[in-house]
């Protein structure tokens, strides 16, 4: 099983503590994927709440954390502002592209990349992420090739519950081996 648990793979750890940017999408992740439309044609979304407290938590420890969606959306835009992310990323097609500009912009290594996705168009970030993870509901493909399958399921605390395990590996000691 690939949900973090009391024993928990050393190598994952290794992976995590690694972690600077926290990267995700929004449908399937944030929400549950569900879009919805007024009768006026406005889109409602729900977020979780549990998601948003604990991104500040991110950014107080200097972790870089944003959006790279494949949809466009008001709704999205309003979030992310509201959390004060550091980038949101909408309407892209090539989301690998997106994530190597990020990258490139802020000075990171695959290895610092975790990223949050749920369907087949975040498998190209997944090839560039050093740490790759998803909810409980995702695809086959997403889930058969994650390092960390969430309990929550897509908009029930799936950021929350990746960010609280990157957290909990930046604040452990690291020693230093003795020659």
């Amino acid at each position: 099983m690939k949900t973090p648990q009391k024993r928990v793979d050393k190598s994952l750890l290794r992976k995590a503590a690694d972690i600077r940017a926290l990267l995700f999408d929004v449908d399937g992740v944030m929400t549950d994927g569900k879009i919805i439309y007024t009768s006026s044609g406005d889109e409602v979304k729900e977020f979780n709440v549990r998601d948003g407290i604990i991104i500040s938590s991110l950014k107080k420890s200097g972790f870089i954390v944003g959006i790279i969606s494949g949809r466009e959306s008001g709704a999205v835009t309003r979030r992310a502002t509201e959390l004060k992310l550091d980038f949101c990323h909408q309407g892209i097609e090539d989301k690998a592209w997106a994530c190597g500009q990020i990258m490139k912009h802020h000075q990171l290594k695959e290895k610092e990349i975790a990223y949050i996705g749920d369907d087949i168009n975040d498998l190209p970030v997944f090839a560039l992420a050093g740490f790759k993870a998803c909810p409980a509901d995702a695809c086959e493909e997403v889930l058969d090739i994650a390092d960390m399958v969430t309990r929550a399921k897509g908009g029930r605390g799936v950021v929350r519950e990746v960010a609280d395990f990157l957290l909990a590996q930046k604040k452990k000691p690291k020693f230093e081996k003795r020659k």
